[in-house]
């Protein structure tokens, strides 16, 4: 098997798993959604720790730094599908597999101060990449 993945970035080319079909675009925004979900799910954990890194480290006396990125970054492992590029006449066999990354303060916002005990105006950004490599 090949390691050389390709970002797929077309929303209209075809993913098929088994029994299940979709077309990119959609599979995308269910992987979103899931991300977003378990994200939203585990605020309280996760935003006291991020809470606790949107501080100065003290590291010496008259020595502190600032955290000015407060990101999170994943990969899946990969799974066997079909990918069916439009315009393509056959299949092609391969793997898949999601990347996604998440910043939790994204540079607009740096400013902003978070009440960790209220999420309903998160200004989290995810971003889902999907990419397929050819058996």
């Amino acid at each position: 098997m090949s390691n050389n993945f390709e970002l797929l970035n077309s929303n209209d080319d075809i993913l098929l798993f088994d029994q299940h079909t979709f077309i990119v675009g959609r599979f995308r925004e269910l992987c979103f959604e899931e991300v977003r979900r378990r994200i939203y799910l585990t605020q309280d954990k996760s935003m006291v720790i991020f809470n606790q890194l949107d501080r100065w480290l003290n590291i010496s006396n008259g020595l502190s730094m600032y955290f000015n990125s407060r990101k999170w970054e994943s990969m899946t492992e990969e799974i066997e599908c079909k990918f069916l590029k439009i315009g393509d006449s056959c299949w092609r066999q391969g793997k898949l597999r999601m990347k996604n990354y998440v910043d939790f303060l994204p540079e607009e916002y740096r400013k902003y101060k978070y009440n960790y005990r209220s999420f309903q105006y998160r200004k989290d950004k995810i971003k889902i990449e999907l990419e397929f490599s050819q058996i």
